[in-house]
């Protein structure tokens, strides 16, 4: 067998659609395009096999049972596991560990030690934290460097106490692929408990649990060309039988008494309800799908272009390298020298280049290592040459535009007073017929909020996964008046076009203004977006809700 990024690319129909004409998708970490084979499997169960499982014995309910036991299945053959039974299905990567962080720390004993590193997903830490707080657990982590785990030191945190070990089998935030065979050497002498989170691993390489040797192994499939909502664990049935069950209902139960209740055997004794019985087609559908795929031949793929941008960003003097190409699973993670994480992002997005900037649901990992908010760039299969060289040639511009707008002094203040915002003229921002004569204006408009190291602190950080603004308000005889930080040039850009409507009016001038009309007249109507990582539509409800807040106590 071989491998075209270009043939395997049509096989995802979002790529063929007209207003995808233009995408680089690189945010493959997050979740992948699903092929046409996937989707068709979805909408065959629900036209040809919709009924619930394993509880009716019409037709319809036998075929959808079949197909879920066909996909467990199939889904044992995909890891190697030893039975049917060592797989459970679940909404994804995160609910399997908290299932996992409950039904396995139900069981120790307060004082008993679990051990994780500062490479781990959020779904991987908080379950932990939460669950040691509960029964009186110790969380320890593995050595590090500047954040980066230290595994082959894993053993100065291993004891008699050290009951579960629940690692990565790749970081999602800066790609690290850990030696798992040197993990399971270190780990051989102790009795306890392995797990690995193998959401970032399985799009990447054949997984094999009893090479590894791990007692769980969970994954989502929606990181390898799958549905969302759901995923799978897999467990050894002996530890899986020794474990209570986590959600109590249907299908879990053998039989139900007035005050206690007979569980089912495995797998169903966690599978509680109704499961997501289409995403389990698709499920099945990927896993079918991956397997007519040349594995290595995707790999190498992969590889090269991963190694390819590392190669290009090291050689300039414009971006940091976080990531390193050695041990990767396909993740580049860099921050510009110039101007802000958030600020490329935006650039790259007006050239419809998908990336992911923030902390990646690392923050441990960011903390450490000294870089919160990073960019992402995460390769699949189906990425290009072609993909790669517009992104690099993307990054050249965005350079070019950010050396144009720094040539003038920043100024900063010396104590928190307004900013004018009296020389911003919206005819000249709405004469601009071009994102990039946009963009390059939003930078030029930043300069005119001045630096307030004074204002940056946790009381009026406004909270935003892609950037990080402070705002202080105060109210003089009914009218409403701001101070504005941020590292970002666009939110120090759209902060001043929000200011110079609101900033010294009064709460009925502010409410008689239709802002999103205005972001829409101008072009900027994505920035009003209700993603949670849009640090700028943080900010906006921020000021308008002082205002309100304001006009309620008067």
């Amino acid at each position: 067998m071989s491998f075209s990024a270009e043939q395997f690319k049509k096989q995802f129909p979002l790529f063929a659609q007209e207003e995808n004409a233009g995408l680089v998708y690189l945010d493959n970490a997050a979740t992948t395009q699903k092929p046409l084979f996937v989707i068709n499997a979805m909408r065959d169960y629900y036209i040809h096999s919709s009924a619930n499982t394993h509880r009716s014995s019409h037709r319809l309910a036998r075929r959808s049972t079949e197909i879920v036991e066909q996909v467990r299945y199939e889904t044992k053959q995909f890891v190697n596991a030893a039975s049917t039974k060592e797989i459970i299905f679940c909404r994804g990567a995160t609910e399997a560990l908290n299932l996992l962080a409950h039904c396995l720390c139900s069981e120790l004993q307060p004082g008993d030690e679990i051990v994780i590193s500062t490479a781990e997903h959020h779904a991987n830490i908080v379950p932990w934290q939460m669950m040691a707080k509960r029964h009186n657990l110790i969380l320890r982590y593995v050595p590090h460097s500047a954040g980066i785990p230290q595994f082959d030191r894993l053993g100065e945190v291993l004891n008699d106490r050290t009951r579960v070990v629940s690692l990565t089998g790749g970081s999602n935030s800066i790609g690290l692929r850990p030696d798992l065979s040197l993990i399971r050497r270190l780990l051989r002498p102790w009795q306890l408990m392995w797990i690995v989170d193998g959401a970032q691993l399985a799009a990447h390489e054949e997984i094999d649990v009893q090479k590894i040797g791990c007692d769980f192994f969970v994954c989502s499939a929606h990181k390898f060309y799958g549905p969302s909502g759901i995923g799978f664990l897999y467990g050894r049935e002996t530890l899986l039988e020794s474990m209570p069950p986590w959600h109590g209902g249907g299908e879990m139960i053998a039989e139900v008494e007035f005050q206690q209740s007979h569980y089912a055997e495995l797998p169903h004794k966690f599978e509680a309800g109704t499961s997501p019985l289409a995403a389990i087609a698709g499920l099945g559908a990927s896993l079918d799908f991956l397997s007519r795929q040349d594995r290595i031949a995707m790999a190498e793929h992969e590889q090269r272009l991963t190694h390819w941008l590392h190669r290009e960003l090291n050689a300039s003097p414009n971006f940091r390298l976080i990531s390193q190409a050695s041990h990767n699973l396909g993740i580049i993670s860099f921050v510009p020298v110039e101007g802000s994480a958030t600020d490329l992002m935006h650039w790259l997005d007006e050239r419809d280049i998908a990336v992911r900037v923030g902390h990646h649901c690392a923050q441990i990992l960011g903390r450490t290592s000294g870089n919160q908010v990073t960019v992402r760039a995460s390769i699949a299969a189906y990425n290009t040459d072609d993909d790669i060289r517009a992104f690099l040639q993307a990054l050249e511009d965005y350079c070019e535009v950010q050396q144009l707008v720094t040539s003038g002094v920043e100024v900063h203040s010396k104590s928190w007073a307004r900013d004018d915002f009296s020389l911003l003229q919206l005819e000249r921002l709405a004469s601009h017929q071009n994102w990039q004569g946009r963009y390059r204006e939003l930078l030029q408009w930043s300069k005119v909020v001045t630096r307030k190291p004074e204002i940056r602190n946790p009381e009026n950080l406004v909270r935003g996964c892609e950037s990080e603004a402070w705002l202080v308000h105060r109210e003089i005889d009914g009218r409403h008046f701001f101070g504005l930080d941020s590292d970002s040039r666009v939110v120090k850009g759209l902060g001043a076009l929000l200011l110079s409507q609101i900033d010294g009016c009064t709460a009925d001038e502010v409410q008689a203004l239709d802002l999103p009309q205005l972001f829409n007249e101008l072009g900027l109507s994505k920035h009003l977006s209700q993603s949670r990582s849009n640090g700028f539509y943080a900010l906006m409800r921020r000021a308008l809700h002082q205002i309100e807040s304001g006009a309620e106590r008067s």
